[in-house]
């Protein structure tokens, strides 16, 4: 039986927000675009949500990262998540075009261009197990799980806790720790 170290839970923290942190460090060193950047954290959330067994139609399906109706978006996200696997779920990129295609999916992206159809999709994929993620003003108070905020040019994110709770979603504590916001 381990002990639970300090050091080691300390580490462990600083590994986790290197890890969420390197895609906000690498814009400013780089040119890298704002897509690039919330697409790095797409695919490091899906490492930090666990899904119930039910979301899963077999132990090693996919786990399905739709992007609602945004091409620029899908194809940064298809490029960084290629050849990966989240907890022996390989990660496959999915286009929907509305909220019903959406409902078969673990994680969805909904872009700024949705902003109008936005309550409606949240309110469809309430109980559905899908962790959303947004970049709109009011996605959290309409329900969404996971928005992206720019403050000083730099890609951080809010998180709402109750919203995932509701979606039967567990966030890491180590998610909540490093996000702008948390809504309880």
């Amino acid at each position: 039986m381990r002990c639970a170290s300090p050091i080691r839970d300390w580490w462990a923290t600083f590994g986790v927000l290197l890890l969420l942190l390197a895609p906000a460090l690498t814009s400013h060193a780089q040119n890298v675009s704002e897509d690039q950047v919330k697409a790095a954290y797409v695919y490091n959330f899906a490492k930090f949500v666990e899904w119930p067994l039910r979301a899963f139609v077999t132990p090693n399906a996919p786990l399905r990262v739709c992007v609602l109706d945004d091409p620029s978006f899908q194809s940064e996200l298809i490029r960084i998540v290629k050849d990966k696997s989240v907890a022996g779920h390989p990660v496959m990129v999915v286009p929907v075009d509305d909220a019903d295609q959406s409902r078969d999916c673990h994680i969805l992206f909904i872009g700024s261009s949705q902003q109008r159809q936005l309550r409606h999709i949240l309110e469809d994929l309430r109980e559905n197990n899908v962790l959303t993620v947004g970049e709109s003003r009011g996605f959290m108070q309409a329900g969404g799980i996971i928005n992206f905020v720019l403050q000083d040019d730099r890609v951080q994110f809010e998180v709402n806790h109750k919203a995932a709770k509701q979606a039967g979603l567990d966030v890491s504590s180590r998610l909540l720790a490093v996000a702008k916001i948390v809504v309880e």
